[in-house]
């Protein structure tokens, strides 16, 4: 390793006796150099070592001294226990403070103003804020002291062999103990701040030099040195390597691994202290005879490179080798100091103190980085320049070339005129390469490796710094000394120009004519004799690849990508359109490859212009191209035509100027194709259509005097569509009417709602445009317009569409109209007429409407959807309207001739089952509101009479959406209320074993807890009595509206569900409803007139319902004279089936007609009850035939105006 020394001289005290030199440091910026020496402190400059000022203030030796990493103090350790902190800027004392021996050593933190300091048996940290220093004891003779990079740690040498980590608190948390106990005479933390910064060099009168982590365990072996070490300091940017001094009289630099690299100064003694200055490669040291000296390492930068791949020297002992493509790197740890380095294709030679070791990679992987030894040449040799090629080394020395072998064996050696300055591997095959070299006095000469005698090229007048040559080995680069480049031609041996100002050039490596070179911190690109193009870029070319130049740039590889446009454009200027492509392929913008495509295009070079359009990837473009030579090769035009001009290529020439956009020089084209015809040119019809340029269209066809309405009607097409696709909808429709293309306005008019547009369309066509005025009907029909729909069907007779029109829009009048003279869409009309009735709660003009269809099963299907989903949405009281409707249907469907029996007992079986649910949603509708409505709208005895009811009917069968929780749970609560404790208690029962919601399930279990403290009894009050037999009923009955004893069936009143005082009779089997009616309305018997002075009985009747009131003048009166009575007397009241009491002729006519109630529903058969209360008045709704108790029913009809059952309004 070269080293040059900046200065030297010996520090002397007043007597002019030299003192030894203990200690040194820079300041952080490395201006000014501290020196003890003596009893004195000496501040120098650190650039010439001329003397600042030497400070007094110590009354003994300066052992040490230390700077502040910010630079504004800096502190001196002696002798005199005394350490004194001195101000920077002035160089005076700003305090002092003492220790109880003499001070060893002194360390500022490296991020704060912390000063640490150790006498014989003590140390302490100073800070600025302290007017004191605490002193730590410790176990033995402090050596030597480092901070932690991070300022977190301190790392203090023992004399015992100890090393001691301490935190800021002065606590130890790593203790160190090295075998056999030796000094520690220095240490020194990795100031760099990576993962190195935690690695401890260690250096102790053992003569070893040792490396330990962060926590404590040492890294590597121990390194025997063979001296006794003074000092050790990080040496590189990156801190890569040690330089240490001691006994040995020298300063050795070593790498972090302990492996001693090169010496760099030696003295005639001991060398006690040395510290780098790393922003100049600069080392002092300082030693026992007072010498104080600075030397400059050189260290130049070591890197090569061949092609895609650079190697360069890191860390003084790796080598780096990176691809400039892939960016991969590989790392070679050589371990000793790498001099030269040397790449050529796969292999690598790396030139070492005593050997040369040469690597290879794979040479089937282009890429691959995983280098292997293939040789070793065990020595040492000394020269300038280090090459390998495919066999050999070169070795360089002066002017004398050697050509060695693997093995070592020297094969050829070459001496030319003058030293070599630069050289370099131009290629060629194996054991044949050559070599071009620039010599010191201005000559350029090739050697070829097999060849004894070096060829001579060209001269310039200065030395020549570099030289490159072209790819085709016809023309020279050459830069020399002052900085003059020269292109010469090696064909003609002339000079072809020459530049000023240029640091470094190359050759492009894939083009013959490109030439790269750099000066001014400009990068110039020249291509042949153009003028070249520049760019601004700083370093020295390594490598010209296409459109890629590689730059060294302070050891850093820049990866430069160039605009090869001006060069390609000088190509195209000249017409050289195959070279400019050839350019071209190393890299273009889009834009460039379209100039480049249509260029071709215009001097129909196919080829080029496929090859340009093929990097564009426009498909249209090649597409064209190759119809171009589809047609070039069924010999429409060839190279003569295109001398000569002729009117196939002036077509041809037509079609590329349109093609390319230049429609004005189409249009040329074309009109010099056909200049020899009058019919119209389509080529240019067409392309005035293409680009929406329709004026022009017409004019032309106007010009050639022609009115073929098909072509107008043709541009009249185009012209619309491209209207459509520019979203002028309406004009484009407008336009497609003009041009008879009916669907095309037809469908934009539907698409935006224009009316007035389709029914111009339908009046303008007439009956035999099927098509088109069933798709205008449709599109009317769409836009809700089924009067003008209507219109278009009727048009071309279509019947069935007219009708389905009618029947969307509800139009049942002209559907009617429409039926009645086509019978045969009856059906078609009247089924989605009756539909629409139900779904508007016209029942029984839907029934009408149905039956007219001959759907009565239909009638009946859609009044049963209207049910169920009237229960699901809990809208109860329309449930059972529906169903009682339903119930209706069936019953009229009975009244038919042609009807089965087993029909017959099916509707009948249908009209109970229909009439049974009606009945109970009609109820359970009161339930359902008492229980989510928060008021009550009748009374207990009411809700409690329901209850009764439904839960008598529902033991015999569920009905859909009705919950029998909610059922028993309102008979529960108002039972409880009416005193029936006993059947609350039962049903509370119930209720306990159903899934109830959580609220009823809390009130549900409190209540039947407290029933329990009351009685279990019924109330006589609410007891259901017999009006037969007298009998008293359970009010829950397993037998349900019946009788346990006589089974006579309970009739109630449909409004508070109360017990009417009625029994039925039948006449004898030979009487008709007429014969019975007729023995009813005759005048009474005996009996009746001997009541005539007690009773005045009152019929009122009127088209909805039948009244019967009876009131009494006396109550004594004697019921064994009632022949009604006495036949109930008489009767079988304990019989297992029940039967009705029968009534003969006589016991009729002994009857009051007005005590009878008739419920008379055709077809069923008449159902004859008589009032055992006269005094009670009943009324029967003549349509639905339910009881009601009279006032309830006449307060009912008044408040809603109908019936409340059946819904039947009240005039």
């Amino acid at each position: 390793m070269d080293t040059a020394q900046v200065w030297s001289f010996k520090v002397k005290g007043k007597d002019g006796v030299a003192n030894c030199i203990w200690d040194l440091c820079y300041s952080p910026d490395e201006s000014q150099l501290i020196v003890a020496s003596g009893n004195l402190v000496w501040v120098y400059r650190a650039d010439n070592g001329s003397l600042i000022k030497n400070l007094k203030g110590h009354k003994d030796t300066v052992y040490c001294v230390a700077y502040a990493h910010d630079s504004s103090i800096f502190a001196s350790g002696s002798s005199d226990k005394c350490v004194i902190i001195w101000k920077s800027s002035t160089l005076e004392g700003l305090l002092k403070y003492v220790h109880n021996e003499s001070i060893q050593c002194l360390e500022f933190n490296p991020v704060t103003v912390l000063l640490a300091s150790t006498g014989s048996t003590d140390f302490g940290f100073w800070t600025m804020d302290q007017k004191s220093v605490v002193k730590t004891k410790i176990s033995a003779r402090p050596t030597c002291c480092s901070w932690k990079s991070d300022g977190q740690l301190l790392a203090i040498g023992l004399y015992n062999g100890v090393i001691s980590i301490r935190n800021k608190e002065t606590e130890e948390v790593v203790k160190i103990e090295r075998t056999g106990n030796p000094i520690i005479w220095h240490l020194k933390w990795n100031p760099s701040k990576n993962d190195h910064g935690e690695i401890l060099a260690v250096v102790d009168w053992n003569q070893k030099l040792s490396f330990y982590k962060l926590c404590g365990r040492q890294t590597g072996k121990d390194y025997i040195l063979g001296y006794d070490p003074c000092n050790i300091t990080w040496f590189g940017n990156k801190y890569e390597s040690l330089a240490i001094c001691g006994s040995n009289k020298m300063c050795q630099l070593y790498n972090n691994e302990g492996v001693r690299l090169a010496c760099i100064n030696k003295q005639q003694s001991w060398i006690w202290c040395c510290c780098t200055r790393n922003g100049y490669s600069q080392i002092v040291v300082g030693c026992q005879d007072g010498t104080l000296e600075t030397v400059q390492l050189l260290l130049d930068p070591v890197y090569t490179f061949y092609k895609d791949r650079y190697a360069y020297r890191e860390s003084l002992t790796d080598v780096v080798v990176q691809h400039l493509v892939t960016e991969q790197k590989a790392r070679i740890k050589c371990r000793d100091y790498v001099k030269k380095i040397s790449l050529f294709k796969n292999l690598l030679a790396i030139q070492l103190s005593e050997k040369i070791l040469i690597y290879e990679s794979s040479s089937d992987d282009m890429k691959d980085m995983h280098y292997r030894i293939c040789a070793k040449l065990l020595q040492q040799i000394h020269c300038h320049y280090l090459l390998i090629i495919t066999n050999h080394l070169i070795i360089c020395q002066n002017n004398c070339l050697s050509c060695i072998n693997f093995k070592g064996i020297k094969e050829r050696e070459w001496i030319v005129d003058s030293p070599v300055n630069c050289i370099r591997v131009i290629g060629g095959l194996p054991n044949k390469e050559g070599l071009l070299l620039g010599l010191k006095d201005g000559q350029v000469v090739q050697i070829i490796v097999d060849n004894t005698f070096p060829i001579y090229l060209t001269k310039v007048m200065n030395e020549v710094y570099s030289v490159d040559i072209s790819r085709n080995r016809d023309k020279l680069a050459i830069v020399d000394n002052n900085k003059t480049m020269s292109v010469y031609s090696l064909e003609k041996q002339e000079s072809l120009f020459q530049e000023p100002n240029v640091f470094s050039v190359s050759w492009s490596t894939t083009n013959n004519e490109l030439l790269a070179y750099t000066g001014n911190d400009l990068l110039f690109i020249k291509n042949g004799q153009f003028p070249s193009h520049r760019q601004y870029n700083k370093g020295q070319i390594l490598n010209f690849t296409g459109s890629i130049i590689y730059c060294l740039h302070e050891n850093i590889i820049n990866h430069v990508e160039i605009s090869l446009s001006p060069a390609v454009y000088h190509y195209l200027g000249t017409g050289q359109l195959n070279e400019a492509y050839q350019l071209a392929c190393f890299g273009l913008t889009d834009q460039d490859w379209k100039v480049i495509g249509r260029m071709a295009l215009n001097k129909l070079n196919l080829k080029v212009a496929k090859c340009a359009y093929i990097q564009l990837e426009d498909i249209l473009m090649l597409t064209f191209i190759q119809q171009l030579e589809e047609r070039s090769k069924r010999g429409e035009w060839n190279n003569k035509e295109l001398i000569n001009n002729s009117s196939n290529i002036s077509m041809i020439l037509g079609d590329i100027s349109a093609y390319l956009g230049n429609f004005n020089e189409a249009v040329m084209y074309y009109t010099q194709a056909n200049s020899n015809s009058n019919k119209i040119n389509h080529k240019i019809i067409d392309m005035y259509t293409d680009l929406r340029r329709f004026n022009e269209a017409h004019e032309m066809i106007k010009s050639n005097n022609n009115d073929d309405i098909n072509e107008h009607k043709l541009l009249l097409s185009k012209n619309a569509d491209w209207a459509k696709s520019t979203n002028e909808h309406r004009t484009a429709a407008k336009m497609y009417i003009d041009a008879g293309e009916y669907m095309k306005a037809i469908e934009l008019s539907d698409l935006h709602g224009w009316t007035d547009i389709l029914l111009d369309i339908s009046r303008r066509l007439d009956k035999s445009d099927h098509e088109y005025l069933e798709c205008c009907a449709r599109s009317l029909t769409r836009l809700g317009e089924y009067a003008f729909a209507a219109d278009c069907y009727a048009k071309y007779g279509d019947i069935e569409n007219q009708l389905n029109l009618y029947i969307e829009s509800y139009n049942w009048e002209e559907a009617f109209s429409l039926v009645e003279k086509h019978h045969d869409y009856t059906r078609k009309v009247y089924l989605p007429y009756a539909n629409w009735l139900a779904e508007n709660d016209k029942f029984e003009e839907a029934q009408t409407a149905f039956i007219k269809a001959g759907l009565q099963n239909e009638a009946i299907s859609v009044l049963e959807q209207l049910a169920t989903c009237a229960a699901k949405e809990s809208r109860f009281d329309d449930a059972g309207f529906y169903y009682w409707k339903l119930s209706v249907l069936c019953l009229n469907m009975l009244d038919n001739e042609t009807i089965t029996k087993t029909d017959y007992q099916e509707l009948l079986d249908r009209y109970d089952n229909f009439q049974r649910k009606a009945d109970v949603y009609y109820v359970y509708n009161n339930i359902h509101h008492f229980l989510h409505e928060p008021f009550a709208s009748h009374m207990s005895e009411t809700y409690f009479n329901m209850a009764r009811y439904l839960i008598h009917i529902l033991q015999f069968g569920d009905i859909p959406e009705v919950s029998k929780a909610a059922v028993l749970y309102t008979l529960a609560k108002h039972g409880r209320a009416l005193g029936a404790y006993k059947l609350t208690k039962q049903i509370y029962d119930r209720l306990q074993t159903l899934h109830l919601p959580s609220k009823m399930r809390d009130e549900v279990d409190l209540s039947s807890i407290t029933l329990n403290s009351g009685p279990m009894i019924d109330s006589e009050e609410i007891s259901t009595m017999c009006y037969r037999c007298s009998a008293t009923n359970p009010l829950l009955n397993s037998l349900g509206h019946r009788c346990i004893n006589c089974k006579e069936p309970f009739l109630y009143s449909f409004i508070n569900l109360e017990q009417l005082p009625i029994v039925e009779f039948i006449p004898e089997d030979n009487l008709s409803y007429e014969e019975v009616r007729s023995y009813l309305q005759k005048e009474p018997s005996s009996y009746r007139n001997s009541k005539d002075e007690d009773i005045n009985n009152v019929e009122l009747n009127n088209d909805f319902s039948q009244t019967l009131k009876i009131s009494h003048k006396q109550e004594n009166g004697s019921l064994d004279q009632d022949p009604f009575m006495a036949k109930l007397l008489n009767s079988d009241l304990i019989s297992e089936s029940y039967s009705p009491v029968q009534l003969d002729i006589a016991t009729l006519k002994a009857i009051s007609f007005n005590e009878v109630i008739i419920v008379n529903n055709p077809p069923l058969k008449p159902r004859y009850y008589k009032s055992v209360l006269p005094d009670v008045s009943i009324t029967q709704c003549t349509v639905c035939h339910k009881l009601f108790y009279t006032d309830d029913y006449e307060l009912v009809s008044l408040q809603q105006g109908r019936c409340p059952y059946c819904h039947t309004m009240k005039e």
